[in-house]
């Protein structure tokens, strides 16, 4: 969304079943001990909400204020995810509040529910079960106090040159595709050593840190104990170092282009022949068209190698500090629901993480002619559904994850060291946490 301030664009470059306006012009959400002000009284309220990268709320906030004429809404839209990031974690630790609703990566919810007395607790009947455990239980304290609505999600598929397929002698079609990469991660190193074997002058994928997003998100736990919190990834049994052990043997870093995510070069390449495959969460599927408007062969198979995968998503938080935390607890519960979240994925292509947003006709009826005319829609609500888990994010979940991903790149891209002597510096860095 890593995410890591341009990585964190797929963390929260998104935000879905239309429901009737009656319903969705409700007032839903959780109640407060600071509630001042509603949406639904006829007093004035000013409502400052915090975002950054693109949620897709412009148009949302304006059908708003005509549905609640008493509410004015200010954007305040962060110039960078880091910097977002940085002004949540100052609130926090001055212990003021600046935006009535803060948005937030999910990456960043650790820190954030470490925290969570400082939010206003936003559980209600009215919102339970409009999302899956998996989502609620990021934004979900040891005490089950829930701090964060869900905006968008990011469950992966992956995106293809058809063209590079073709030179390769391997079926192009996004059906043929799909079983062909359906099986494991092996499965998938193997059709690329095939594919690496026709010299097409392209490589199979961009990077392995990019390759190691998506299998670190199918671990339960791959860097930290859930029950106590300890550090496991340096343990023997580290799933996390085996995944690390499989992307820097040299039979995998030969598929790869060696090039950094976020990159100039990494950008430059999608307009030329760069690498063959892509893991591809929706909002991937914006940097693929905006780093290559020109570019008409890609498109998106229906699979992920090793199953299910969810990369990014955010919330919506409500300092419970705030002027107007009951007003603005409505506005966050509207702007969640799953009729704006439809809204929002139809016009800017942020998935949603709303259940019956996923598979509303408005959702899976959307196609996107840049890929082909590919059923973008139906392919990730069906890659959605079968995702039952995120890894366990600890307060040492972030840094561990950027100290991972500066191992992979000095291995692939800055080649300044193998995989043991990297791999020995990320020990150094996770031992220095504590």
């Amino acid at each position: 969304m890593r995410k890591t301030s341009s990585k964190m664009w797929a963390a929260a470059a998104g935000v879905a079943s239309i429901t009737l306006l009656a319903s969705a012009c409700s007032s839903g959400g959780g109640s407060s001990d600071n509630s001042s002000s509603s949406a639904s009284s006829d007093a004035p309220v000013t409502l400052k909400v915090a975002t950054f990268n693109e949620f897709g709320y412009a148009d949302l906030y304006t059908e708003y204020m005509k549905l609640h004429p008493n509410v004015k809404i200010v954007s305040d839209k962060a110039d960078t995810s880091d910097n977002a990031r940085a002004a949540v974690e100052n609130s926090i630790a001055t212990d003021t509040v600046t935006d009535d609703i803060v948005a937030a990566d999910g990456d960043w919810m650790p820190e954030l529910i470490s925290s969570s007395s400082f939010f206003a607790d936003l559980g209600s009947d009215s919102v339970k079960d409009r999302w899956p455990t998996w989502k609620t239980d990021m934004a979900t304290d040891g005490d089950g106090k829930l701090i964060g609505y869900g905006t968008d999600s990011g469950p992966e598929a992956i995106c293809y040159r058809k063209d590079l397929f073709d030179k390769a002698g391997l079926p192009s079609d996004r059906e043929s595709v799909a079983k062909l990469l359906t099986g494991d991660w092996d499965n998938y190193f193997k059709v690329g050593q095939q594919f690496m074997a026709k010299n097409t002058g392209a490589a199979w994928f961009d990077s392995i840190g990019a390759l190691s997003q998506g299998m670190i998100n199918q671990l339960a736990a791959p860097y930290e104990d859930p029950k106590t919190g300890d550090i496991t990834v340096l343990n023997d049994d580290s799933k996390a170092k085996a995944v690390y052990d499989q992307l820097t043997s040299p039979e995998v870093l030969a598929e790869s282009a060696h090039l950094g995510q976020w990159s100039q070069d990494w950008t430059d390449a999608f307009k030329t022949d760069g690498w063959a495959t892509q893991l591809c969460p929706p909002w991937m599927t914006q940097i693929i068209a905006g780093n290559a408007p020109d570019q008409t062969n890609w498109d998106v198979a229906d699979v992920m190698p090793g199953g299910a995968s969810n990369w990014g998503g955010s919330f919506l938080l409500v300092p419970k500090g705030g002027k107007n935390v009951q007003a603005a607890t409505d506005l966050a519960a509207w702007l969640t629901d799953p009729a704006q979240a439809a809204k929002v994925f139809v016009q800017f292509g942020n998935f949603p993480s709303q259940t019956k947003a996923t598979t509303d006709a408005s959702v899976t009826g959307k196609t996107d002619a840049y890929f082909g005319g590919a059923p973008t829609g139906k392919i990730f609500s069906n890659r959605f559904a079968p995702i039952s888990k995120q890894p366990f994010r600890g307060e040492n979940y972030f840094p561990i994850s950027a100290a991972l991903s500066d191992a992979y790149t000095r291995v692939d891209v800055d080649k300044t060291d193998d995989a043991a002597s990297s791999w020995a510096k990320f020990e150094t860095a996770v031992n220095d946490l504590g």
